[in-house]
């Protein structure tokens, strides 16, 4: 459960650290997991993720993301659907209920994982609406700090509408300029330690430095979806071939599991 200041930073910021929700044993085995995943992608034989690739493309430092990673690996699936973190997240949102729209593993190998450019979740998914009607849980397997690549956020934007055309046209470096249409930019650290939990809005501007140090930053995003989101049968994602309703109806469906609901 999250306390009321926790819930109060949130509302005003758009983040918020969760705190702890795994042991140290629990992070070994899906650090173990994720390296599994990864080696035996081209496997046929066995269940795999919907997406198992890197996205800046370059073998030298890549930035390997895995779509539902539960869907090939049981040690994941008992996380991505633990009740306990969908009910803080419900907390955050004050919804009902809360069904998983995928979960996105996130590994900087060390020494040579890259930049994350900034970014907002929602506009990249283009098969939900409405675009504030959704939330991530960003769990650590490693400690994530400045040396090894940890998330940036920005204070307030997940209150400013779909900016992500504005975002994509900013420096590849990392800054952004003082402020927005009037609104100071301060742009905020967030380490989070191994086995914690970091929320996030899906309109808040966040990206992530490289990993320039000697140790991996690994990390598991579970992406949850209020009762209000439906879909948008225009937009094109790697989840829409598992979509089964229609165009503008609640999105529910076997490949989008009720992990909280309210009782």
């Amino acid at each position: 459960m999250l306390n009321e200041q926790q819930i109060a930073l949130y509302q005003r910021n758009g983040f918020v650290n969760g705190g702890p929700v795994l042991d140290d044993e629990t992070v070994e085995v899906l650090r173990a997991e994720v390296l599994r995943v990864i080696d035996e992608r081209e496997r046929t034989d066995i269940a795999q993720p919907v997406l198992c690739r890197d996205l800046n493309n370059n073998p030298a430092s890549p930035i390997w993301q895995i779509v539902n990673i539960y869907e090939a690996s049981p040690a994941f699936k008992e996380l991505v659907t633990d009740s306990a973190i969908a009910r803080m997240a419900a907390q955050l949102t004050d919804s009902n209920e809360l069904r998983i729209w995928h979960d996105q593993i996130q590994y900087k190998p060390q020494a040579q994982g890259g930049r994350l450019h900034w970014h907002q979740d929602s506009p990249a998914w283009a098969t939900l609406q409405p675009k504030n009607a959704q939330i991530t849980a960003w769990v650590a397997l490693d400690d994530a700090d400045y040396d090894n690549g940890c998330m940036y956020m920005v204070p307030g934007s997940q209150n400013w509408g779909d900016r992500q055309p504005y975002l994509g046209q900013q420096s590849r470096d990392g800054s952004l300029p003082a402020d927005f249409e009037g609104n100071p930019i301060y742009i905020t650290m967030c380490p989070v330690k191994k086995g914690h939990v970091h929320f996030h809005h899906c309109l808040t501007w966040h990206g992530s430095g490289a990993n320039v140090s000697n140790r991996p930053r690994r990390a598991i995003a579970i992406h949850y979806m209020t009762e209000e989101t439906v879909f948008h049968a225009a937009g094109e994602h790697p989840m829409k071939p598992f979509i089964t309703v229609a165009d503008g109806e609640k999105l529910v469906g076997d490949a989008f599991p009720l992990v909280w609901e309210r009782g």
